[in-house]
């Protein structure tokens, strides 16, 4: 009988306990070993000043020209600003890290889609399996913000571009 009365293991209430400690514990240890992410920060087009960009979720609405997010400033203040949209919602965590990453990359001043992606990658210090994965997910998805029109292939040429670009983090 594990875990009744006289078992090393103790009462079910105490097992449960303990179990529940031990994955808190491991979650935890998860947390503090994965790599931080730094905070979005950048230039308010008006003042010239750093400053954190303000996040929008408008994820009941599609963009026009398919976009996962983008970025922009307050016409009004001048805050920088990364609007998330319908397909974003719809993307599983790992990609909206990257999507999330990419975009504060083009706040950082990267304004090419491929020098964003290299400084997301570099950002985010991915495994050789996760970078796999975001490479799967793009190519698979079609996932390409450099052109007007969709095509067929077009992901897979987009993610050639980033693995040219920076083959150092792209190719792990």
């Amino acid at each position: 009988m594990i875990g009744g009365r006289g078992s090393p293991m103790g009462t079910p209430e105490r097992v449960s306990r303990g179990f529940h400690r031990l994955t808190v514990f491991l979650a935890a240890s998860l947390l503090v070993g994965a790599p931080a992410t730094a905070a979005c920060v950048g230039v308010n087009s008006k003042t010239k000043q750093r400053q954190s960009v303000h996040q929008i979720y408008r994820t009941s609405v599609s963009h026009p020209r398919r976009y996962f997010a983008e970025s922009t400033h307050d016409p009004a203040s001048g805050r920088p600003v990364i609007i998330y949209y319908r397909r974003y919602a719809q993307a599983p965590a790992y990609f909206k890290s990257f999507v999330r990453a990419h975009e504060c990359c083009h706040h950082l001043g990267h304004r090419n889609e491929i020098a964003a992606n290299c400084c997301a990658l570099r950002r985010l210090r991915l495994s050789p399996a996760s970078t796999a994965a975001l490479r799967n997910y793009i190519i698979s998805r079609d996932v390409n913000s450099e052109t007007k029109n969709d095509h067929n292939g077009q992901g897979r040429e987009f993610w050639s571009k980033t693995e040219r670009s920076c083959p150092t983090v792209a190719r792990r």
